[in-house]
């Protein structure tokens, strides 16, 4: 099935909405191009350089083909700011046209349903040899539960918080993108590293699962957000997981410090919170391969 064949199965069923999504979007911060019906963008939910998120503004429909979800507009919204539905409501009332109310009606049942389960096709216990050449060790390959590809890339396993498989991420070495995710697996609604974490003063919340990962095996709690904006969904699991602080470690870079700032704004008043400054010659946690020098960063984070 090509490109355009899957954006018409994600729209079909939809009906066209007399809603100005496009300036709607585009004054929410989002570069939205003017005239078409049907949009690519760079997703704001992951790195993306390939304009992998599709918007049909004429139906209010979305779809990121990376893996970070797909649905209506309202939720999208949601997710990106942080807003609760009520909120999407009253902003949407600035645009809309004569669109039936019933698109607005938003369920947390929706929210809450059980992702599938999934089957994990490729060999897991065995992994590249290269992630040993980033200082991890076999035991935390093996409490991962990780695999390998059969182009030498790392399988992760993605569990929810009751240890059911529910897609997997591929890691690969060199090549760009770093991440692939399973197809159908909604990113925004799981916490990669959830279902370890135990009563704890703190939690550290990454982008990436390598990054958690190496937290983890340093003795650092950790989930990661799987990209650099935190979900609704994700911020309400974070807030059910047994800790006290939430330390924000967001990647050393622009889309790492735009993810923290909405991060910050979503959990403000919800639980203690920090982030931490990565040093500027490293680009991410588990680039800081030294436990003194990582534990100094964390030790120096910065109350919100």
């Amino acid at each position: 099935m090509g490109f355009g064949e899957r954006k018409m199965v994600l729209y079909t069923g939809y009906q066209k909405s007399n809603m100005d999504w496009a300036t709607a979007l585009t004054d929410i911060g989002l570069s939205i191009p003017v005239g078409d019906s049907q949009v690519s963008i760079l997703c704001p939910f992951h790195e993306d350089t390939t304009e992998s998120c599709s918007i049909n503004v004429e139906k209010g429909v979305w779809i990121c083909f990376a893996g970070c979800g797909q649905g209506h507009l309202k939720g999208f919204i949601a997710d990106y700011k942080g807003w609760s539905y009520q909120q999407v409501r009253d902003y949407l009332d600035n645009y809309k046209g004569n669109y039936k109310d019933d698109l607005f009606d938003f369920t947390i049942e929706e929210e809450d349903k059980q992702l599938p389960e999934v089957t994990i096709p490729y060999t897991l216990g065995a992994v590249p040899s290269w992630i040993f050449n980033r200082d991890f060790t076999k035991a935390s390959m093996k409490k991962w539960g990780c695999g390998v590809t059969g182009r030498n890339g790392l399988v992760l396993p993605m569990l929810d918080k009751d240890e059911r498989a529910v897609g997997w991420a591929i890691r690969q070495e060199k090549i760009i993108p770093k991440y692939l995710y399973s197809k159908g697996l909604q990113k925004s609604k799981i916490l990669f590293g959830q279902h370890l974490i135990t009563p704890s003063q703190t939690l550290c919340v990454t982008e990436g699962p390598l990054d958690t990962m190496w937290l983890d095996q340093l003795g650092f709690k950790s989930v990661a957000i799987l990209g650099a904006i935190m979900s609704r969904r994700q911020q309400e699991l974070l807030l059910t997981l047994p800790v006290k602080e939430i330390i924000l470690c967001l990647d050393n870079d622009k889309a790492g410090t735009i993810g923290r700032n909405k991060a910050l704004d979503m959990l403000r008043g919800k639980i203690a919170l920090s982030y931490i400054k990565i040093p500027s010659e490293y680009k991410d946690v588990q680039d800081i391969r030294s436990y003194d020098i990582l534990q100094n960063v964390i030790n120096n984070r910065q109350y919100w």
